[in-house]
């Protein structure tokens, strides 16, 4: 075995395909890539000096540590197909934010050192994630010290920063992500429609709320919380926000912006405002919405 392990990838997309043009660059060997769409695996195959094989199990044969960068659902299918009845020094990986490594347990009892790697952002472009990944958190799941220390290493080469987690930790954290990152194009689109209803076209709803949410992600970054927090619940206005919950008509708007402002209310506290008539607001407007 070289010093470094040599990686396979069983999927070529968005994942995988960042992982491994960014390993190979990194000096790490990869030797395989399996994947349903033949084009992909050729084009990554092509990117990392690796060669196409025909399974799974060719990746494993063929590679000492393996990343399956698939759907979370294709996980539990994929560790039961594996055929190799000794699995013995191998290393199989996922990069699942939700899943631990529990889901690859038929691997784990073929002998093989099972774990995750989840990198904590959030991969819309291959080209982009190529030059945005390299430090980013990347949280790591393993019960092997060889595990952990490859997927340290791996971290290291990624120049990312490396945060354990256990089995048991890996929903709830990613419940966090998709809280910050997928829900807040929930909102973006929700803003946007809502701009769009009273007469905007799309672009002019897109000018207005752009410059809107990249200063409010630099003062996060900058100022951190809470603050960062601007608005009527930062200044405690709460005439403004009752206003605001009356000209909401959509009762689930209602609902998810009074829900919201509750959530909000402790990081109001922090700057050092009154929340006593925005809680007393909030109790008035629950009570008229459920009457």
């Amino acid at each position: 075995m070289s010093e470094r392990p040599r990686l396979g990838f069983v999927g070529a997309g968005k994942v995988g395909s960042t992982l491994a043009r960014l390993l190979s660059d990194a000096g790490y060997p990869v030797t395989a890539i399996f994947s349903r769409d033949a084009h992909k695996a050729s084009v990554l195959a092509g990117e990392t000096h690796a060669i196409v094989v025909a399974s799974v199990n060719d990746v494993l044969l063929a590679s000492d540590l393996v990343f399956l960068t698939v759907p979370d659902d294709a996980l539990a299918t994929i560790s039961n197909a594996v055929t190799e009845s000794s699995l013995l020094g191998k290393g199989v990986v996922h990069t699942s934010g939700a899943r631990n490594r529990m889901v690859l347990e038929p691997l784990a009892q073929a002998g093989a050192m099972t774990g995750s790697l989840h990198p904590a952002y959030p991969f819309a472009d291959v080209d982009r994630s190529v030059k945005e990944l390299p430090g980013s958190v990347f949280v790591i799941e393993a019960a092997d010290e060889l595990m952990r220390s490859w997927l340290r290493d791996v971290v290291m080469a990624l120049r990312g920063i490396a945060v354990e987690v256990s089995s048991d930790q890996k929903t709830l954290y990613h419940a966090a992500l998709v809280i910050a990152s997928n829900y807040a194009v929930t909102l973006y689109a929700i803003a946007e429609r809502m701009l769009i209803d009273l007469g905007m076209d799309k672009a002019r709803a897109e000018q207005t709320l752009n410059p809107l949410v990249m200063a409010t992600a630099q003062n996060l970054v900058r100022q951190g919380i809470p603050a960062a927090l601007t608005g009527p619940l930062a200044r405690g206005d709460a005439g403004t926000v009752a206003a605001h919950l009356a000209a909401l008509s959509d009762p689930a708007l209602a609902h998810l912006y009074s829900a919201l402002a509750r959530l909000t209310l402790p990081m109001v506290m922090e700057r050092g405002i009154d929340t006593t008539e925005l809680e007393r607001m909030l109790i008035r407007e629950e009570k008229t919405s459920c009457a």
